[in-house]
C-alpha cells in the first residue's frame, strides 16, 4: 500500500467515524423532538371556574388548547360517542348503533353516560343500557327520555317507565305520513347518528295522523295526547275537520304561556284557526276580529304571527278586517287584547321575525309583548345582545349582530359582507363568534373537512380552527369549556408526532389557550 493510499484510507475513516456520529446525533433529535412534541400535546386539564352557558368566554381569544380526552376504554363502553349534551349540570352522551329486525324495523342501542367535566379530568357518574326505536332523545328539565324511560341525570336513576312510548317521528312541518312528537322550533343538540331535542313546554306533544289512525279509517277522529315528564297522559284532543272539511291540529310554532296554535292546511299552506292550552287541552276558537286566512310559516319566515311570552303579536297583510302593517295584540289564549297601528317602525316584520335575542349565558329569551312593540318601534332589541337570521335553500346563516351586518375580508382584502352558519356561538359580550364563515366556506375544496374556526365578529379575523387542536365540531358547556367531536381521520404523522387527537380519542374537551 502506497502513502497515498494510506492516506485516502485514514481519511474514509474519519469521514465514516463522522458520518455516525451524525446519524447518531440526529436520532437522537429525532427522539427528542418526538419526546418534546408529546410533552408539548399532553392535555392542559380543565382549571375553570364552572359556569355553564351558551356563550364562550372570551379567553378563547388567545385560541385553543386540549384540556382532556377521552377513549371508549375511559367512558366504559364500546364504540364511539355519537351524541352529547347537557342537562342538570351534566354531561350526557351516547354510544350506539342502528340495527335491522328481522322484520325490517331499526332499533337503536346503546349507553347512555352521566359525566361530570367540572374537575381538572371529566368523571364518569353512571352508565344505562337503552333500546329504543328512535334515534332521537329528548331532554326534559333534569332527565332524559330515551326508549321509553324517563332517566334522572345526575345520577342515572330511572324514574319513570311509559307504557306507551313517544313515536319516532319529530315533526317540524305539517307532514301527515306517520304519528309524530309536536315541538317548537329548537337547538337540538345533533351528533353524527344520534340527537337531543330539548323539551320546552310543560308538556310533550304527540299527534296521530289523520291518515293513520289506531284502526287505519280515514274516518276515524286521530288524536293528539300531551304527556307528563312521567309518562302519564295530561290530556288528549281529538282532531277536527273545520267547515271547509280540512284536518286542523296544533302548529310547531312557539307557545305563548302555555298556549299553542292550531291549524289547518289550506293548498299546502298553514292558517289559523284556534288555541290549545298546553295545562288542559282545553281549545278557544279563533275570534271573529279575523275573517281571512293568517299565515303561520315560521319556516319561511314569512308567518304573520308571533309569540311573546305573554300572547302574541298579529301583523296585517290579507285581512278583511285591519289594514296592512296593523298589529292585532292577544292574550295567550288567543282573546283580542287591543288593537294598534305603530306610527313608527324602525324594524320591519320580517327582520323582527327572525331575529333572535339571548342573555348573557346565551339563551335565547322570549319577549313581552311590550318589548317586542318597543322592538319593531325603535329598531331595538329586548337585550343587549341580538342577531338575525336568514333562510336560504341551503339552510339558515347569522348574518348581522345588533343590527351591524358581519364583515370579512376577501381574498382581495376588501372587506365582505359575510355570514355564519346557524349554530354558530358567541361570547357574552358579542366580540366573538364560533362558527363556519361563509367566505372561508366558499374557498374550500368541497372535499375537505370543514370544522368551526373562532373569528373577531366586528372584522371577521380569523383566530384559530377547531381543525388545528384535532377537533370537527364542538359546543359550550361552561363558558370556559367546549366539548368537542374528534377528528375522525387525523393525519399518522401528526399523530406520530404527538398531534391532537390521540389514537382512540373519541371526546374532547377544548379551554382557552394559556399564555407559553
Amino acid at each position: 500500500m502506497t502513502a497515498p493510499d494510506s492516506a485516502r484510507n485514514f481519511l474514509v475513516s474519519v469521514l465514516g467515524f463522522i458520518r455516525e456520529r451524525k446519524l447518531l446525533v440526529t436520532a437522537i433529535a429525532v427522539v427528542l423532538g418526538i419526546g418534546l412534541s408529546w410533552l408539548i400535546h399532553l392535555p392542559t386539564g380543565y382549571s375553570g371556574h364552572a359556569h355553564p352557558s351558551q356563550a364562550i368566554s372570551t379567553d378563547f381569544s388567545s385560541g385553543f388548547s386540549v384540556a382532556w380526552e377521552m377513549t371508549s376504554k375511559d367512558l366504559g363502553v364500546d364504540g364511539p360517542v355519537v351524541a352529547t349534551t347537557r342537562v342538570d349540570g351534566v354531561l350526557v352522551a351516547v354510544t350506539g348503533k342502528k340495527d335491522g329486525s328481522s322484520k325490517g324495523a331499526t332499533t337503536f342501542s346503546g349507553t347512555l353516560i352521566g359525566i361530570d367535566p367540572s374537575g381538572s379530568t371529566p368523571t364518569v357518574l353512571w352508565r344505562h343500557e337503552f333500546n329504543s326505536e328512535s334515534d332521537t332523545f329528548f331532554t326534559w328539565d333534569d332527565s332524559i327520555i330515551a326508549g321509553g324511560e324517563t332517566i334522572r341525570a345526575s345520577d342515572g336513576t330511572v324514574t319513570a317507565t311509559w307504557d306507551t312510548p313517544l313515536p319516532t317521528t319529530v315533526g317540524y312541518d305539517h307532514d301527515p305520513s306517520s304519528p309524530r312528537v309536536v315541538l317548537s322550533p329548537s337547538h337540538p343538540s345533533w351528533g353524527a347518528v344520534a340527537g337531543f331535542i330539548p323539551v320546552t313546554w310543560p308538556v310533550v306533544v304527540t299527534c296521530t295522523s289523520i291518515y293513520n289512525s289506531t284502526t287505519g279509517g280515514r274516518d276515524e277522529e286521530p288524536s293528539c295526547t300531551g304527556w307528563h315528564k312521567d309518562g302519564t297522559q295530561a290530556w288528549n284532543y281529538a282532531l277536527t275537520r273545520n267547515a271547509d272539511g280540512q284536518t286542523v291540529h296544533p302548529t310547531v310554532i312557539s307557545t305563548a304561556n302555555s298556549h299553542l296554535i292550531v291549524w289547518h292546511y289550506d293548498n299546502d299552506h298553514p292558517y289559523l284557526d284556534s288555541f290549545l292550552s298546553l295545562t288542559d287541552g282545553s281549545v278557544t276558537d279563533l275570534g271573529v276580529a279575523f275573517s281571512g286566512y293568517l299565515s303561520i310559516d315560521s319556516i319561511d319566515a314569512t308567518s304573520n304571527i308571533y309569540a311573546t311570552s305573554d300572547g302574541w303579536l298579529v301583523y296585517g297583510s290579507i285581512y278583511a278586517h285591519f289594514e296592512d302593517g296593523d298589529i292585532a295584540v292577544l292574550n295567550p289564549d288567543g282573546s283580542l287584547r287591543e288593537m294598534m297601528t305603530l306610527t313608527t317602525n324602525s324594524l320591519s316584520w320580517r327582520t323582527f321575525i327572525t331575529t333572535t335575542c339571548v342573555d348573557a349565558d346565551g339563551q335565547a329569551v322570549q319577549p313581552t309583548t311590550e318589548q317586542a312593540l318597543a322592538a319593531l318601534r325603535t329598531g331595538h332589541g329586548w337585550t343587549p345582545m341580538c342577531s338575525n337570521v336568514v333562510t336560504s335553500g341551503s339552510g339558515s346563516s347569522i348574518y348581522a349582530l345588533n343590527g351591524r351586518w358581519f364583515l370579512a375580508a376577501d381574498e382581495d382584502g376588501t372587506p365582505t359582507y359575510t355570514e355564519y352558519e346557524q349554530g354558530a356561538f358567541l361570547s357574552a359580550d358579542g366580540s366573538l363568534i364560533l362558527g363556519i364563515q361563509s367566505i372561508e366556506s366558499d374557498k374550500k375544496n368541497s372535499t375537505e373537512e370543514e370544522a368551526p374556526a373562532l373569528y373577531y365578529s366586528q372584522s371577521g379575523v380569523k383566530i384559530a380552527s377547531l381543525s388545528q387542536v384535532g377537533a370537527r365540531s364542538a359546543q359550550p358547556f361552561y363558558d370556559d369549556l367546549l366539548i368537542a367531536t374528534p377528528v375522525p381521520k387525523r393525519n399518522v404523522f401528526l399523530r406520530y408526532l404527538g398531534g391532537y387527537p390521540h389514537p382512540d380519542t373519541v371526546l374532547m374537551g377544548i379551554t382557552p389557550k394559556r399564555a407559553s
